[in-house]
């Protein structure tokens, strides 16, 4: 969990201004920072063992990510757009679907 906020300004920001409080709030002071500390430590050591295995593995993943990365966002435009269209047709225009 330090190293994840080490690594991040705003993951401190989002752990000490959002999550404490919610922790103490809902009575939970382990159980939501550990799977916070999860979350934001995974990825991050992941990659790191990417970087390990060397850049011919870092590569192949980098061109792999490439081509979800253009899929994922025409879908993700697409999607955005298309809440668009009905957030404006429903609240501007009054058309219910």
């Amino acid at each position: 969990m330090v190293f994840a906020l080490s690594f991040c300004p705003v993951s401190a920001g989002l752990f000490f201004g959002a999550l404490l409080p919610l922790a103490t709030a809902a009575r939970s002071p382990v159980v939501l920072p550990l799977v916070y500390g999860l979350g934001t430590g995974l990825p991050v050591l992941a990659f790191a063992l990417l970087l390990a295995l060397g850049a011919r593995g870092v590569g192949r993943l980098f061109r792999a990510l490439s081509g979800f990365d253009r899929i994922a966002g025409r879908v993700t435009g697409a999607v955005f757009v298309l809440a668009g269209l009905y957030l404006s047709m429903t609240h501007l225009l009054g058309v219910s679907l």
